[in-house]
Order: C-alpha cells, then sequence, then structure tokens
C-alpha cells in the first residue's frame, strides 16, 4: 500500500474540478492582501545579517482551495515603506514546506521547532535549499502593496487544506559564516488582536541551526503569495531517516508520493546512492553508506493511470558530515586598485581550491585566500569549490568593485555640478567622526587659488548623505571638517583652500544609507571683482549673471527669452556699434562666439588678469521686438556686460 494518498476523496475532489482546474492558481496567505498592504512589518530575516531560523505558520482555513493542492512557488513582498532593493544573494538559502500538528493559537505550538510537524503527512518538505537571488526591484507607485521581491521555487509539496492542519513555512539563512547574510528590506505582514490573524510567527533571530526557537509573535504573521495547482495526477516525494550521519549510515526511506489513481501507487524503483542504478523496488527501503560523502536519491514511482513520475534530490544523503566540505568565501577591498581580497571561510577542512573571478567558467586561481586586482570597477560573478578527499562543494556570489572605494582611488571633481553617483555596495574606509557614516566613496579637488571651497550634495541626491573633506595625502590624511544634515538630509561642508593644493572628499551616507547623489563644488575666493553694464539690451532681452569674477571663481550667464536661435558672444574690446533704429547694439568685438543661452567658466588663478576686463552679450535670431525682419535681420541683444576680475 502506498504510505500516503487522499484516495477516493481527492479523486471526487479532481473530477469535480474538471479540466480547467489544471491552471495554476494564486492567493496571499493570509488570504485578502493582494492589493492590500499589511498594517505591520518585520525586519528578520531579511533586513538582518545575522543567521535566523523561522517558522511561519498560516491557518488552514486562510486557503482558498478545498481540495488538495500543489504549491510550487511562494512570494514575499518588501514592506510598503521600501522603495527599491536588491540586486542581493543569499547563499545556502533554506525552505521546507510541511503541515503542523498543533494550531497557530496562543500557545499551541511547541518551543521544540519540529516537535510542530504534524505525523504521516511527509513533513518538513524540502522545497528549496541553494543560493537565492533577489533581483534588483522598485515600489511600483503609491497606494497599494509594494511588489514581490522574493520568489522561492522549489519541489511541488502536497498540501490538504480541508486536513485541518495549519501550513508551516521554514525559512533558513545560514549565510556563509557569521553574520554575513546581505540586507535586503523589511517585509510585509499583518498584526492585529491575538488569533485574528490567520497565522503567527516563531523563530530563532541567532542560529539558522537551531533546534528551539527563541522568539515567537502570534500577533504577527507575515504576508506572502502561493503559487499551486489541484493535485491530480501522480507526483513523487520520499522523506528519509536519518539524512545526515557517521558511517556506517543506516537510512530509512519513506515513500510520501501522492497519487490520484483509485488503486494509488503500484511500483517504486529507488536510486539510493545516486550511480543511475536502481537499488529497491521496495516502498519503504533501507540503505547503508560505507564511505563518506554527499549523495543523490532518486525516486520513480507508477499508479498505471498516470505517467510515471521522478524526483531527484540532489546531495539528499550526507555520509560523515564531520569531513565534507562546505564551500563558503568572503571579500573585502584589497589594497591595490581594483582589488579583492577572498578568504576561504569553508568548513570540513578542504585541501584543493578553485576560484573564476569573473564569470567566464575559466578557473584564475588555486590559492586558498587569493589576491585579485579586476581591470577596471563593475560587479563580477564569482564562482569558488573547495574540496577534499570525501568531494567537494561550490559557492557563488558577486563582488562589487568600485574605482574610489579607497582614497587611493579618488576621482578628481571640478567647479559645478557632478555626475550623478552611487554608493550602492560601497565599504566603509574607516570610522566617520559625524553621523554614524559609512557606504564612502572618495573624490579629490585640486586648487588653484585662495578661497572657500563648498561642497554640497544638495542637489540630486536620493538618500541621508554624508560629508567629510581631508588633507594631506592618502596615506596620512588630515581631518578638516564633517557634515551630516545642512540642506534637508543632505549635506555641505565650506573649508578655506590654498593654491597648487590638493583635498579629498569623501561620501558616506548617514548610518551607511546608500543611494545616489551629485556634488556640487563652488569657490568663493578673495577679490573685489565686479559686473557693470556697457551698453543697454533691446527687444526685452536680458543676461542675468551669477558668481562674482575673481580669480578662481566660478561664474555664470542666462539669455533671456530664449525662443529663437541663440548666440553668446565673449570678448575683449568694447564696439557699442548700432544694429538698427530699434537699439540693438553689437557691444564688444567677438573673440569668441558660442551657441546656446547659457555659459558658465571658472576664472582662472593668475594673478596678472586682477584688474583686466572682459566683455559679455547674448543675441536671438529670429525674435521679434527688436530689430525687425529687412533690417537686415529680426534679432534681439542683451545688454553688454563688463567684468572687472579682482
Amino acid at each position: 500500500m502506498p504510505s500516503f494518498r487522499f484516495g477516493a476523496r481527492a479523486l471526487a475532489a479532481t473530477l469535480s474540478l474538471g479540466i480547467a482546474a489544471t491552471a495554476q492558481s494564486t492567493q496571499t496567505l493570509p488570504r485578502g492582501f493582494d492589493t492590500t498592504e499589511g498594517s505591520s512589518s518585520t525586519g528578520f530575516p531579511f533586513s538582518q545579517t545575522a543567521t535566523h531560523k523561522w517558522h511561519w505558520v498560516y491557518d488552514s482555513a486562510q486557503f482558498v482551495a478545498n481540495y488538495p493542492i500543489l504549491i510550487r512557488q511562494i512570494d514575499i513582498r518588501p514592506d510598503g515603506s521600501v522603495a527599491s532593493w536588491g540586486p542581493q544573494t543569499y547563499q545556502n538559502f533554506e525552505m521546507r514546506l510541511g503541515a503542523s500538528q498543533n494550531h497557530y493559537a496562543v500557545g499551541s505550538y511547541n518551543a521544540t521547532f519540529d516537535a510542530n510537524w504534524a505525523p504521516g503527512t511527509g513533513s518538513p518538505h524540502a522545497f528549496f535549499q541553494g543560493a537565492l537571488n533577489v533581483p534588483a526591484g522598485t515600489r511600483p507607485g503609491t497606494g497599494g502593496p509594494n511588489a514581490w521581491s522574493i520568489s522561492v521555487t522549489g519541489a511541488p509539496f502536497l498540501y490538504d487544506p480541508t486536513s485541518g492542519n495549519d501550513f508551516i513555512v521554514e525559512l533558513r539563512t545560514p549565510g556563509t559564516g557569521p553574520g554575513t547574510n546581505p540586507v535586503l528590506h523589511a517585509t510585509d505582514g499583518q498584526t492585529g488582536a491575538a488569533n485574528a490573524n490567520g497565522g503567527n510567527r516563531y523563530g530563532d533571530t541567532a542560529n539558522a541551526s537551531a533546534t528551539n526557537w527563541t522568539f515567537s509573535n502570534n500577533e504577527f504573521v507575515p504576508i506572502v503569495q502561493i503559487h499551486y495547482t489541484p493535485a491530480s495526477g501522480l507526483y513523487a516525494g520520499f522523506s528519509a531517516t536519518p539524512s545526515s550521519g557517521p558511517t556506517p549510515l543506516n537510512v530509512t526511506f519513506t515513500d510520501t508520493s501522492f497519487s490520484s489513481a483509485p488503486g494509488g501507487i503500484s511500483s517504486w524503483a529507488w536510486d539510493l546512492d545516486g550511480d543511475g542504478i536502481v537499488d529497491s523496488n521496495a516502498a519503504s527501503p533501507s540503505f547503508s553508506y560505507a564511505t563518506c560523502g554527499r549523495y543523490d536519491v532518486t525516486l520513480t514511482v507508477t499508479d498505471g493511470v498516470n505517467p510515471a513520475s521522478t524526483i531527484t534530490r540532489t546531495d539528499f544523503i550526507t555520509a560523515d558530515p564531520q569531513l565534507l566540505v562546505n564551500a563558503s568565501f568572503s571579500w573585502v577591498p584589497g589594497p591595490l586598485p581594483n582589488s579583492i581580497q577572498f578568504t576561504d571561510t569553508s568548513t570540513g577542512s578542504p585541501s584543493v581550491w578553485s576560484w573564476d573571478f569573473d564569470g567566464d567558467n575559466v578557473p584564475d586561481s588555486a590559492q586558498q585566500n587569493p589576491l585579485w586586482a579586476y581591470a577596471t570597477g563593475g560587479s563580477f560573478n564569482v564562482s569558488f569549490t573547495a574540496s577534499n578527499a570525501c568531494g567537494g562543494g561550490t559557492a557563488s556570489g558577486t563582488v562589487f568593485v568600485i574605482a574610489n572605494d579607497e582614497c587611493t582611488g579618488a576621482i578628481p571633481l571640478q567647479l559645478g555640478l557632478s555626475p550623478v553617483y552611487s554608493n550602492t555596495n560601497a565599504t566603509t574606509s574607516q570610522a566617520w567622526p559625524c553621523a554614524g557614516g559609512g557606504s564612502d566613496l572618495w573624490y579629490s579637488y585640486r586648487s588653484t587659488c585662495n578661497g572657500t571651497l563648498e561642497v554640497n550634495t544638495c542637489t540630486g541626491t536620493s538618500y541621508d548623505s554624508a560629508l567629510e573633506a581631508f588633507s594631506g595625502s592618502c596615506g596620512s590624511l588630515t581631518p578638516i571638517l564633517c557634515n551630516d544634515d545642512s540642506c534637508g538630509l543632505q549635506s555641505r561642508i565650506s573649508f578655506a583652500v590654498l593654491p597648487a593644493t590638493t583635498y579629498f572628499i569623501r561620501v558616506g551616507g548617514y548610518s551607511s544609507a546608500q543611494g545616489s547623489f551629485q556634488l556640487n563644488l563652488t569657490l568663493s575666493s578673495t577679490g573685489t571683482g565686479s559686473f557693470a553694464t556697457q551698453f543697454p539690451a533691446c527687444g526685452g532681452a536680458n543676461l542675468a549673471t551669477t558668481g562674482a569674477p575673481n580669480l578662481g571663481a566660478a561664474i555664470g550667464f542666462t539669455m533671456t527669452p530664449a525662443t529663437g536661435a541663440t548666440f553668446f558672444m565673449v570678448g575683449s574690446v568694447p564696439l557699442g556699434v548700432p544694429l538698427c533704429p530699434q537699439g540693438c547694439i553689437i557691444g564688444h568685438n567677438m573673440d569668441v562666439v558660442l551657441p546656446g543661452p547659457t555659459f558658465q567658466a571658472t576664472v582662472p588663478c593668475w594673478s596678472f588678469l586682477r584688474g583686466g576686463q572682459v566683455y559679455f552679450q547674448g543675441l536671438e535670431l529670429g525674435t521679434a521686438g527688436g530689430c525687425t525682419s529687412g533690417n537686415p535681420l529680426q534679432l534681439v541683444t542683451t545688454q553688454t556686460i563688463v567684468a572687472t576680475i579682482g
């Protein structure tokens, strides 16, 4: 007889559903939150670096289906306050599914995790284990819940909502070592009065392999979305006891397959050591493993009605786990430009290593802890294999090489507004004296004049930024000043600069916040430079100025209106030549003619320029109000402005 089947009741339910019911359906748990945001959120476990183990519990009454179903995918979404997330990879992420012999109501759950699985249901089901890749995402807009960010697809799990047993989702985030889980986002959830939420959660916030939970919260249930199909047909499944231990390891296998055929399952074929040879045709065989290693197990079942069903569980049995390699690695920026220091953090005493640093499937190093310098910055997929006589394992991840992550790679800046940069994935070079700063990038500015340099992130910055300035060299920096909030959540620093001197600016985030930003640099130098009008404008045109024309300072001009073809002119000699009776004048010789209504420049820090004069004027063709058509052109001219350099 098969060890698990629903028999005639399942068959009747399947027949009543009809052919259309084979389509995949979705629903949220708890139900009703498809287009509704939950009332609360949790940082556990996806915004924590520590390892976690959780049971998320959902009342069977929350399921829309009233027949056995196969759960194929589970989605998790961020809290509505989260604007963007990822990409991130959770190494060795595990999700097991099962039914509970208890009820989610207060006090009904055993403090021992595994004591809550319902006997005879095939629980817990190994739904997913491996690297969980979460792509980058953004909130779709205002109103309603966030987008589903995490999608876990695994071996279909058979669940019967009519059994009355609660549904358990077990999550484990072991990471690749202590404190190595990435930070992604807070998770949406529902809270309220006890027993009114359709579920609860309990877990351990420090140990992904914990036996007992240390935290429980019946008033909170995470919101997930399940993808499922009716359980019609034949689905192979099995469990094993024990699945790990020292050799000789004697294991008993239990068939947990499902068949909707009236006669149930009629044959079994087991490959218990992954060699492609059938080892047993019993329903629930036993097998002894004499040699250390990880073993794949494959089961094929038939029922005489449906096509045969096969399931393979990779590395399902672990013999002599204390001798086996669990590959993992960590990385930090190295001492050289664009370099990364990799460290083997594997367990099981590996003796052979192989690294692929750039995702091209070609080994780059056989060292245990290599230093690797990349040609350019960017993100790179890294694959690492560690092994010994008992076998090996592979770990993968993404490293981020940022050219200006350290002072030695500082990007030179000019006066004015910089391009858009981002400190996403940046490390923290050294402790900040303000803002609890972190995730910093480095920039430099070489001054040519005496004056006061202002640096700010007030424009084009998407997060709570922090700024700090230094003098000296990268090997011997002297802090000048640090600022957190000056223009809202953005930062501003001003300090005196000397000619022919390089200064270093680092940009970070409050409490290591990350996002995009722009730097705006202005220099206020000492001097008595001034602007004055030499000749008037015609036709309502105007030339507005910004800054002061002192040595080393930034100045700017904007011409209005700007409806026709606009030109900006710079000269060294005043002229005052009339163009037409309407009063339009060419104010100076045209040493330089540039297109466009705006012009920005930095006055060179040359002492011989002090006291000199430069003339500026704008001209626009095809605009009424100045010279009329036939004079010979329709145009307007701005006033002529003379800049006296101070």
